[in-house]
């Protein structure tokens, strides 16, 4: 189905293509950009009318109608639980921007759209890497660009975890794209720049983008190789973290060790500031307000207060967010929160099969590393990845109609 838009509404339309690429090369550097990117998306969406038709292909879709029922039960979620009304309404306006995929599924981009924004991202990322290197080599950079200028973690735009998680996805992304590149040059040079990514993930701090990369790194040798693919995979990463670990001033086996340490020492309770020992002390009061709440939780928003009880008399801080989404949400809307959440990812890797191979395979990736990246972090509720994962949604689901073939050719 097409549309037919007016002169003015085709106008409108190209204001929206653009800024949905543009928000591609914004979401690795500015969230001020990227608020100002979103505002032009929603009122170009607004003004292209055509609703006849938006709404045929929402209705086709059923990625369209888990996430809408995902943020409706959050929307219900606000009429209960701990916190006043404009608590609760500030909380589910966090997950405001899981609206995107279903506005590009209805208004989609054509091809050529999409491969502009891609490659915008993959320059924002380009230019992370760049800068990242130079504070590794002891160039310092105004204050703006980076958070610290400390080459022994060397991040720009974003803090560790978000830089590490977006070159992970970088990695993948530029590899993914040499393997199915025609063009020599092509494929040396998005091999260069995944190998950038690579090298950049072993001097930051961020254990979640290492640990995404390792499960992408195995699911691309298992997509490839079939059965073979976990033998390989598995050897190279278990020679990968061998020769790494010999590698003087690389941070990354020593911020393994320290995280073991910390859970080690983790008791409940405790006045704990380290990474790990904060990620136990959420997870295991999280679990305390999920037994006492299974069905509907805290409400949307009730987080905060009903960690502050659970916690009370005890040494352990407060916290609004448990660093970990499936417990976020479970908290917040219950056991069929959960359900949604899981059935969101698991319809995204279904509908991936009528993508053609190279963006099933990234669609794919994209799961994964959502579904890994979330176990330490609420990655729908913190504004760089949440984005990040509504746009690539958009993106690659973007004119996908019922009809397609699979990339195997059947239906």
């Amino acid at each position: 189905m097409s549309f037919t838009l007016t002169p003015a509404a085709s106008r409108v339309a190209r204001t929206y293509q653009v800024a949905i690429v543009l928000l591609g090369l914004s979401l690795p550097i500015s969230t001020a950009i990227d608020n100002l990117l979103l505002f032009v998306i929603l009122i170009g969406w607004l003004l292209c009318g055509d609703w006849q038709n938006k709404w045929e292909k929402l209705r086709a879709s059923p990625l369209s109608w888990v996430l809408l029922a995902f943020l409706l039960l959050l929307a219900l979620g606000t009429a209960w639980g701990y916190g006043s009304a404009a608590e609760r309404l500030h909380y589910f306006s966090k997950y405001a921007v899981l609206l995107l995929p279903l506005a590009l599924i209805a208004l989609p981009l054509a091809e050529t759209q999409k491969r502009r924004a891609a490659a915008a991202f993959g320059l924002g990322i380009l230019l992370t890497l760049v800068l990242s290197f130079a504070i590794w080599a002891g160039v310092d950079l105004p204050d703006w660009l980076s958070k610290n200028n400390d080459a022994s973690n060397p991040v720009v735009f974003k803090l560790h975890i978000t830089h590490s998680f977006i070159a992970a996805l970088g990695a993948f992304m530029f590899f993914v794209g040499a393997l199915h590149a025609r063009d020599r040059r092509w494929r040396w040079g998005l091999g260069f720049a995944a190998a950038l990514a690579v090298v950049n993930l072993l001097i930051v701090q961020g254990r979640t983008g290492q640990l995404v990369l390792l499960v992408l790194t195995g699911y691309l040798f298992i997509q490839r190789f079939r059965w073979r693919g976990v033998i390989v995979a598995g050897t190279v990463i278990a020679v990968a973290g061998i020769v790494i670990s010999q590698l003087p001033d690389v941070p990354v086996m020593a911020r393994y060790s320290d995280g073991m340490k910390e859970i080690q020492n983790w008791q409940y309770g405790n006045k704990d500031q380290t990474s790990m020992g904060l990620r136990m002390q959420y997870a295991a009061t999280s679990l305390r307000i999920i037994a006492e709440h299974p069905l509907i939780g805290v409400g949307t928003g009730g987080f905060e207060h009903a960690y502050g009880q659970q916690i009370a008399g005890t040494a352990a801080q407060a916290s609004n967010n448990p660093h970990n989404q499936y417990l976020l949400t479970t908290t917040q809307i219950g056991l069929p929160g959960l359900l949604l959440l899981l059935a969101m990812f698991v319809v995204l890797w279904r509908t991936s099969r009528r993508l053609p191979l190279a963006e099933q395979v990234l669609a794919r990736g994209l799961v994964l590393a959502y579904l890994v990246g979330n176990l330490f972090n609420s990655f729908l509720l913190d504004h760089t990845e949440k984005l990040l994962f509504a746009w690539a949604v958009g993106l690659l689901f973007s004119g996908l109609s019922a009809g397609r073939k699979n990339a195997d050719g059947s239906k």
